[in-house]
């Protein structure tokens, strides 16, 4: 049986050679139970943040995991040219992969926060991490192999490292993420490839070339990174001033998106994943045009239903009629309705209307929630973010729509925000375009909102469009006496004609990117 080094370790270090035992073996494939976790979750963790930075979900998710791969290549490559002391190799990879791990979520940020080079950031982090990755496995299966053989080691090896890799699947979206958030989720498994790291040095001290330095090596190195993971509250705040203008007054990252307050004087912002929601200045601006023309226009006003709106500003619109009876409200995130429901500054503005009796919420995914049968509804208002992931243009779908016309009474009208006409205007158009495949009555609205520019929105009906009734006396920017501006069309904007944003292409996703990266470029 052969040993764990090769002779020429065993001549230097001065112990003889060592076949490994039961307790040897299970270690090792422990440690690759543990480091396939690790590598999995600096994928996804790269991959999230750039999501939250950028937008591009997709884009992001897609570009991160096939440099991964390539990279993870390069490393298993590499790694044949390692020919002695294997363990001391794999033990000092994990020390590197554990330090730059561990930093990769704060180097990300800093490098969005206050440089122009967050993708070339990005692309070295990646690099780093994912040659450092594709190092580990081939070291320790050619140590395992030393024993078992090729067919036995290699198999146990895979197996072991695919079983951790589902294990952090779960972990990172339901407990490490929205628990730990960005910076610390780094920390904590730039930690765990410390841990093991030293782990195999204390266990195979008397097999290890420079048993004391490897020790003091992955030793200082987790006793480094814990140091620096005790200023995370101090480096948040501090990227977070970076990031947002005004002060930060509530973060929380839930399972779903990073939750951003902001509040300077009187004007209070809501962010989800860096995009602004609504500034209270001028939220009204928004929120009348959204919530007036449909309920307005609608043959009966008892029943309503909102998809999205978490915050609770278009419930506050709707509270506003007497003859409302039940508004649903549907938002997939708990953390945003309760938001919406505890923060006083925004149940200030909201007037508290989530604790209304009238308003029952529902933290479900709309799509799932419009399935199921259930009350028809008068007014349905859609608010929800723009569609820059496939999560969100799904449901600006042809299919997501019949839901929803499904769930409209005889006369109701439905509404959705529809991002800019000037600046998203092929993605506005798209809109427009997919409501027209549903519905008999499509009618676009216009806002101006200063924190956004010019805003769109698309109403939609079964039947022709005819004022029931009075808008409340109480609005500031759409009233009873001029509400027709909404519906007049910019001469300079003319409609255009584009496919309907379907499941299986989501072409909406691809409008509205091209418009975005347009705006970056400044055409």
């Amino acid at each position: 049986m052969r040993s764990l080094v090769n002779s020429d370790s065993v001549i230097e270090s001065g112990h003889p050679p060592q076949s490994p035992s039961v307790a040897d073996q299970r270690l090792l494939l422990f440690s690759i139970f543990i480091i396939a976790g690790c590598s999995l979750i600096y994928e996804l963790l790269i991959s999230s943040l750039s999501t939250y930075l950028l937008g591009s979900g997709v884009v992001h998710y897609s570009v991160t995991i096939g440099l991964f791969l390539f990279f993870m290549g390069v490393g298993a490559w590499l790694a044949q040219f390692v020919k002695q002391d294997l363990l001391g190799a794999f033990v000092r990879v994990e020390i590197l992969l554990g330090l730059v791990g561990g930093l990769s979520a704060l180097l990300l940020y800093a490098a969005y926060a206050w440089t122009q080079y967050y993708y070339p950031a990005m692309l070295i982090v990646i690099a780093t991490i994912s040659i450092l990755v594709g190092m580990e496995i081939p070291l320790l299966t050619r140590v395992i192999e030393q024993d078992k053989g090729i067919r036995q080691g290699l198999s146990e090896v895979l197996a072991t490292d695919y079983v951790g890799a589902l294990l952090a699947s779960l972990l990172f979206p339901f407990i490490l993420l929205p628990y730990l958030g960005h910076l610390l989720t780094a920390f904590a498994i730039g930690a765990v490839n410390l841990l093991v790291a030293l782990v195999v040095v204390w266990h195979f001290r008397h097999q290890l070339i420079k048993p004391k330095l490897h020790l003091l090596m992955s030793s200082s190195a987790v006793v480094g990174l814990l140091l620096i993971s005790q200023f995370t509250t101090i480096f948040t705040g501090i990227l977070e001033r970076s990031l947002y203008q005004d002060p930060v007054i509530h973060t929380e990252q839930s399972t779903y998106q990073k939750v951003v307050v902001t509040e300077r004087g009187r004007d209070l912002r809501l962010f989800l994943n860096g995009s602004l929601q609504f500034s209270s200045m001028d939220e009204y601006r928004y929120h009348e045009p959204l919530v007036h023309l449909p309920a307005s226009h609608s043959r009966s006003l008892e029943r309503a239903l909102i998809i999205g709106g978490g915050d609770g500003l278009a419930a506050r619109e709707l509270l506003k009629y007497d003859t409302i009876k039940q508004i649903a409200l549907v938002d997939l995130d708990p953390a945003v309705t309760n938001l919406g429901r505890d923060l006083d500054k925004l149940k200030v503005l909201n007037k508290n209307a989530l604790a209304n009796p009238k308003v029952t919420v529902h933290n479900t995914d709309a799509w799932r929630w419009l399935e199921s049968d259930g009350d028809l509804f008068d007014v349905v208002i859609i608010d929800l973010p723009d569609p820059d992931t496939a999560d969100i243009a799904r449901l600006y779908t042809v299919e997501f729509y019949r839901k929803v016309a499904r769930r409209l009474s005889v006369g109701g009208v439905m509404i959705t925000q529809a991002s800019s006409p000037w600046l998203q205007r092929n993605a506005f158009w798209c809109v427009a375009s997919t409501l027209d495949t549903v519905f008999e009555s499509v009618q676009a609205v216009y806002s101006q909102v200063p924190s956004f520019g010019p805003w769109g929105y698309v109403m939609t009906s079964d039947t022709a469009f005819s004022k029931q009734r009075a808008i409340p006396k109480d609005t500031r920017y759409v009233t009873d006496n001029d509400w027709q501006f909404t519906l007049d069309h910019p001469s300079d904007l003319p409609p255009l004609e584009l496919p309907a944003n379907q499941l299986q292409t989501l072409k909406l996703m691809q409008y509205y990117a091209e418009g975005y990266q347009a705006l970056q470029d400044g055409e």
